[in-house]
């Protein structure tokens, strides 16, 4: 009865301790992630945190301020880096347009949270927004923007944990893929509108 008594309190401790998240996991592994617009929110430095890694190549981050032609030394290395490792990348204008881009030191390829800054054309990075607490062990983290990245060409397993960090006083909106133009709308309208008047002169002959 004793050691019943003491594996129900143990169960009862485990349960009740608060689950630590390695990283926020892509929900979607295999597939692209949506690409997401990253701007500053305010007039200020960019901090980061270094969440951590699952990746067998060594890689380093920096950031772009697309805006003002800014570009920032690289920061957390995936392999050398402690998680909780915090990292100014430098001041930016709210509503500077930014890119973090990943650089692998293993096969020399920069990709980066714009597809087009990737020399295959795809999107190498998940963001969700962050609340704030803990991840990796790190305890005490800010709200924020976490960001995953994948560091191979054409994306490699596509489940965004190659080097993980979170970002303070960065927005994103998340980009539909392929959306059209209003331009493109309204061109595409007179042409079906025009399609229709045709095929109705020809049934009447006209």
């Amino acid at each position: 009865m004793r050691y019943l008594s003491v594996i129900l309190a143990l169960t009862s401790f485990s349960a009740s301790v608060p689950a630590v998240a390695d990283t926020i996991s892509y929900g979607s592994t295999g597939s692209i992630a949506p690409t997401s617009l990253l701007t500053a929110n305010v007039t200020g430095d960019i901090i980061g945190y270094f969440i951590g890694q699952r990746a067998d190549h060594t890689s380093v981050i920096r950031m772009v301020d697309v805006t003002s032609g800014y570009t920032s030394g690289y920061f957390f290395n995936n392999h050398a880096a402690a998680a909780g490792t915090i990292a100014n990348f430098g001041s930016v204008s709210a509503g500077d347009v930014l890119a973090f881009e990943l650089s692998n030191f293993n096969s020399g390829f920069l990709f980066g949270t714009d597809p087009s800054h990737s020399p295959d054309g795809i999107n190498h990075s998940y963001t969700a927004a962050f609340g704030g607490g803990t991840l990796n062990g790190v305890s005490g983290l800010p709200a924020g923007t976490y960001v995953g990245m994948e560091d191979l060409f054409n994306g490699g397993d596509l489940d965004y944990d190659d080097n993980n960090f979170l970002f303070t006083n960065v927005g994103t909106t998340t980009q539909t893929a392929n959306t059209p133009e209003p331009e493109t709308l309204v061109l595409l309208g007179t042409g079906i509108l025009g399609v229709a008047t045709l095929l109705r002169r020809r049934l009447h002959g006209r």
